[in-house]
């Protein structure tokens, strides 16, 4: 098998995995209600599947979240570079910087969103920090970025691919990467306000926080086979049809 055949499975594989879970929205719409039932249940297994945490599409949610969403973004936009000789080669260690921001935005949020839940799992009051879905989206792309980076390259390395290494300048290369994150969310929410009649984005970005008054781990609401108590957050019954 050639070298460039092994890298395109993986870019192959990856594409794969990150268009899924905005098909399955795609899918309810059309009544294609078999194949949506399956992304949601493979993807609850990855993913907390929390509306309010959530793109949409057809006022469905995706069958992940919004930081998901930005981290196989930015996977699969390295592997693109990576492939097409944009970006050269880096050490693990800088995957370092990349994950600091997303451990910081989820970290606060989960510590203090503890702090306001009560035992049967209702948020009471507003938590000191909660991140919004823009917040989500970038800092989990600038993760993927880093993690996708790495992993490109060390399999463009094991194909035996010659990495291709154009003079950028540092400030070119942030250009290049940070680009089509901001323009590719943005370009996420128009379709979600345009398409959804709902379950519509708060604003242009998205961006203003939004903080459940329910049960906080109730799933899928704007998805299908929501659950309905803590208890059972993967709701095999609808799933396998047997309600």
């Amino acid at each position: 098998m050639s070298g460039k055949r092994i890298y395109n499975i993986y870019l192959g594989i990856v594409t794969t995995f990150f268009s899924l879970p905005i098909l399955a929205p795609i899918f309810l719409k059309l009544g294609w209600i078999l194949p949506a039932k399956v992304i949601y249940l493979v993807y609850s297994f990855f993913c907390h599947q929390f509306s309010s945490r959530s793109i949409n599409v057809f006022d469905f949610q995706y069958a992940w979240c919004a930081r998901d969403t930005g981290i196989w973004f930015g996977i699969l936009l390295t592997a693109i570079l990576v492939r097409i000789g944009l970006l050269r080669s880096i050490k693990w260690y800088w995957i370092i910087p990349f994950v600091i921001p997303m451990a910081l935005d989820g970290g606060f949020q989960t510590i203090f969103t503890i702090f306001n839940l009560d035992p049967n799992g209702i948020l009471v009051g507003n938590p000191i920090y909660v991140s919004s879905n823009f917040t989500r989206f970038v800092t989990g792309a600038m993760f993927g970025v880093g993690l996708g980076w790495w992993m490109a390259i060390q399999v463009k390395t094991i194909a035996k691919i010659e990495i291709d290494r154009f003079n950028f300048s540092r400030y070119l290369k942030l250009v290049i990467v940070a680009a089509p994150i901001f323009i590719g969310y943005f370009a996420l929410v128009q379709v979600w306000n345009v398409t959804s009649q709902v379950n519509k984005p708060l604003d242009a970005l998205d961006f203003a926080v939004k903080t459940p008054r329910g049960n906080f781990f109730a799933r899928r609401e704007n998805g299908i086979c929501p659950t309905e108590n803590v208890g059972d957050l993967v709701n095999l019954d609808c799933f396998l049809g047997r309600k």
